[in-house]
């Protein structure tokens, strides 16, 4: 079994340099403009489609036990799709949010939406700070304001949990206020909180108001960060099954090329069949399965994680990587729509034979 040529590590150079040199015009043409002033559109329960309110009705049932009602129900009708729902504890002195967030895509003319699910919980307080206790799993590219104050949990996706670590922190802090409770109060707040919000990044050089007076559109310093933590492996949060599944990952390809390829190899050249195509096919199913599992834990930045983890391991065992087979490779593409698949299961908010729109990353737009 001979290693050749390295054609995974051209691959990977080709595709970076790619990244790096021409992502930024396709970020300025498809990234939404945040919009000056926000249009919030009540939504009534009667609205929401069955798939929706069953959404939410996990969510529903699991606060209620801790004595928090849903108030209200709206979506930022000019930025995006997320839908959002308000509960309030009438005893307490933070609200909590649920926000899913579904993003459309077009790959090669064919159009798909993906969906993921933010909770958090909101405390002002009487000199006009906010502290956020949220379970986003992307680092946010825009700078955080000196009166905000964010705990990331990303994996906590219990209520109960997340309101304990988030009532800790309110007692470290100042003299918290009482959240409202009339939909027309939070949206006020809601407002309110948007155009200071807007107002200290365009101060920070992250937005940039439009001629027309009434959008922003993100800057250069913001899709540096995007495209930075992109090819970071760790700029986000890994969930804690993608440990496991890395592991297995990182081994199939170094067992397949030790063991099962020669094995298979002198099977195959046992019965009259090739044994430098046979030990080629073993390798590729291993290469499939570790792919196709990177993407389904990890979802989302799967490009340089299936690189590291298919043929890092690889390379320093062996002293190269599997010749002209591009392992990695067909490793990325089954764990791009091993992750694609997964998350087009999950959407609920665009039916998916009317879904339209490029790939967009948008801002939270809870307060």
């Amino acid at each position: 079994m001979r290693l050749e040529a390295d054609a995974d590590l051209l691959a990977f150079l080709y595709t970076a340099g790619r990244i790096l040199f021409f992502s930024l015009p396709r970020l300025h043409q498809n990234v939404l403009k945040v919009p000056a002033t926000y249009d919030i559109q009540e939504i009534q329960s009667s609205r929401l489609t069955e798939q929706q309110a069953r959404y939410f009705a996990s969510y529903d049932e699991k606060l209620a036990a801790m004595n928090y009602w849903p108030t209200c129900t709206y979506k930022v009708a000019n930025y995006g799709h997320n839908l959002m729902r308000n509960y309030v504890n009438p005893a307490e002195t933070s609200r909590c949010v649920v926000m899913i967030v579904e993003l459309t895509a077009n790959e090669n003319g064919k159009q798909f939406a993906t969906n993921t699910c933010l909770m958090s919980f909101h405390t002002w307080f009487t000199d006009d700070t906010i502290l956020t206790t949220r379970n986003m799993k992307l680092k946010s590219v825009l700078d955080l304001p000196p009166y905000q104050f964010v705990q990331e949990c990303p994996r906590i996706n219990n209520p109960e949990e997340m309101k304990r670590k988030h009532d800790a922190r309110v007692s470290k802090m100042g003299c918290p206020v009482s959240p409202p409770s009339r939909a027309a109060d939070i949206f006020k707040l809601l407002h309110a909180d948007h155009e200071r919000f807007s107002s200290y990044q365009l101060s920070q050089g992250c937005y940039k108001l439009l001629p027309d007076g009434s959008t922003y559109a993100l800057t250069n310093k913001v899709f540096w960060r995007g495209i930075r933590d992109f090819l970071n492996p760790f700029a986000h949060h890994l969930p804690t099954e993608f440990i496991p599944a890395a592991i297995v990952a990182a081994f199939l390809p170094i067992i397949a090329a030790l063991k099962l390829a020669p094995a298979v190899a002198a099977a195959a050249h046992s019965i009259g069949f090739s044994p430098a195509a046979s030990a080629n096919a073993t390798m590729l199913v291993c290469y499939i399965i570790a792919g196709t599992l990177i993407g389904y834990t990890l979802e989302r930045h799967t490009f340089v994680w299936t690189f590291l983890l298919t043929y890092l391991p690889l390379r320093i065992l062996l002293g190269a990587s599997w010749g002209l087979l591009p392992g990695s490779v067909i490793a990325e593409l089954f764990a791009h729509y091993a992750a694609r698949e997964k998350t087009e299961r999950r959407a609920v908010l665009i039916p998916h034979a009317s879904a339209k729109g490029d790939a967009a990353k948008a801002r939270s737009a809870s307060a």
